[in-house]
C-alpha cells in the first residue's frame, strides 16, 4: 500500500512539474511589485521577463525602471504614455504597442521618446490620482498621454480624482529594489520558479470574480446614466480639467478607446454612457486634447471588418486591444501630437 501511495504522489509530482515547466511557453508573467508616492500604483521587476500568453501573446521585456519599454536609450525630448493594461499592452509584442508604433512614427534617433508607463489597474481616475507622481519623475515632458477605456465616472469619482497620492523621490524601481530584504528577493526568485502556482491563483480570482454580483458601478451603461447629465456632473468634470491644466503647461491628451458589442445582426456597437460630447467640449474649453476613438473604431468595422478587441485565442470583441486597435490609436495620436 506505501508503495502504491509513492508511486502516485510520484506521479502527481512528475505531472506538476511538466504542467509547470509548461507555463513558462504561455504564461509566466513578471514580478509585480506594488510602491507609494510614484508615478504608478507599482512597477514590474526591472530588467525582468515574463510570457503572457493567455490572453494573445507577448513576450515581455522590462527596462530598469520597471515599466515595459524596448531597450533603448531615453531622449531629452519625450512624452508620457499614463493607462492600465491596454496601455501596458501585455498581450501583443512590444513594437506593435501604439506607444512604440508612435516613437517609431515620429522619431529615428533610436532613441525611447514616447515613454510608456501603462500599469494594470491604473485606470483613469487612477492615473490621475497619480498626477504629481508622474509630474515628479518626468518633470521635462513635453506631453502626457491619458488612455482611458470608460468614461463612467460620477460626479464624487470626479472630485476624488483629484485626491493626490503625492510624489516620493525614493519610490522608484531602482532603489525600492535596492533595499529590498533578503527574504523578499527569496519570494521573489520562487515565484518565478512556479508559474503554474500563479497561473492557479490567477483562474481562482477570475472564477470568484465571474461569479460576484455586478454593482451599478460596475455597469457600463446602467439604467442611471442613460440620460443626459446635469449640471453637476458638468460642473465637476470642469473643475476636474481646470485642476489638471493648474498642474502643467505641457500638452495633456485624453485617449478615449470605447467598449464594443458585436450584435446578432452582424453589426458593432458601442455603449455608451453620452458622456463623450461633454468630454470633448470641457477638455476643448481648457486646453486639453480629447482623442475618442468610436469612429476610427466604427469606420475600421464597417470598412475592413475590424474588431478592435480580442485575439485568436479569446473570443472577438471582448477583452484587450489587439494590434491593429494599437495601430490606429498611434495613427490618430500622431495626428494630434505636438
Amino acid at each position: 500500500m506505501i508503495k502504491k501511495i509513492s508511486g502516485w504522489l510520484a506521479a502527481i509530482l512528475i505531472a506538476v512539474l511538466i504542467c509547470d515547466l509548461a507555463c513558462f511557453a504561455f504564461y509566466d508573467p513578471c514580478q509585480e511589485l506594488t510602491r507609494h508616492g510614484g508615478a504608478t500604483t507599482g512597477y514590474l521587476l526591472p530588467n525582468s521577463h515574463g510570457v503572457y500568453g493567455l490572453e494573445g501573446y507577448c513576450i515581455a521585456n522590462i527596462d530598469p525602471y520597471g515599466y515595459v519599454n524596448r531597450d533603448m536609450p531615453r531622449s531629452d525630448d519625450y512624452c508620457v504614455v499614463a493607462g492600465a493594461s491596454h496601455t501596458e499592452g501585455l498581450f501583443i509584442p512590444a513594437e506593435a504597442r501604439y506607444s512604440d508604433l508612435l516613437n517609431d512614427a515620429m522619431y529615428d534617433d533610436g532613441k525611447l521618446h514616447v515613454i510608456n508607463i501603462g500599469k494594470s489597474g491604473n485606470y483613469f481616475s487612477v492615473v490621475l490620482q497619480h498626477l504629481d507622481g508622474i509630474l515628479g519623475e518626468f518633470p521635462d515632458a513635453k506631453a502626457l498621454i491619458i488612455e482611458t477605456d470608460s468614461l463612467c465616472y460620477d460626479t464624487k469619482a470626479l472630485y476624488d480624482s483629484m485626491i493626490q497620492e503625492g510624489y516620493d523621490p525614493n519610490e522608484t524601481a531602482s532603489a525600492l529594489t535596492g533595499s529590498m530584504s533578503g527574504s523578499g528577493r527569496l519570494v521573489i526568485k520562487a515565484k518565478q520558479a512556479l508559474p503554474l502556482l500563479r497561473l492557479i491563483h490567477k483562474q481562482y480570482y477570475t472564477y470568484l470574480e465571474s461569479i460576484q454580483e455586478k454593482s451599478d458601478s460596475d455597469i457600463l451603461d446602467p439604467v442611471f446614466w442613460k440620460g443626459e447629465f446635469d449640471g453637476d456632473f458638468e460642473t465637476a468634470l470642469d473643475d476636474l480639467m481646470k485642476y489638471i491644466r493648474s498642474k502643467t503647461d505641457m500638452q495633456i491628451i485624453i485617449l478615449y478607446h470605447p467598449a464594443v458589442k458585436l450584435e446578432a445582426d452582424g453589426s458593432m456597437t458601442f455603449p455608451t454612457n453620452n458622456a463623450e460630447p461633454y468630454y470633448e467640449k470641457i477638455c476643448k474649453d481648457n486646453g486639453i486634447d480629447f482623442v475618442d476613438m468610436t469612429p476610427v473604431f466604427k469606420k475600421a468595422y464597417e470598412e475592413e471588418h475590424v474588431i478592435p478587441y480580442g485575439f485568436s485565442n479569446t473570443t472577438p470583441g471582448d477583452g484587450h486591444m489587439n494590434k491593429r486597435a494599437h495601430q490606429m490609436i498611434a495613427e490618430e495620436l500622431e495626428k494630434v501630437l505636438k
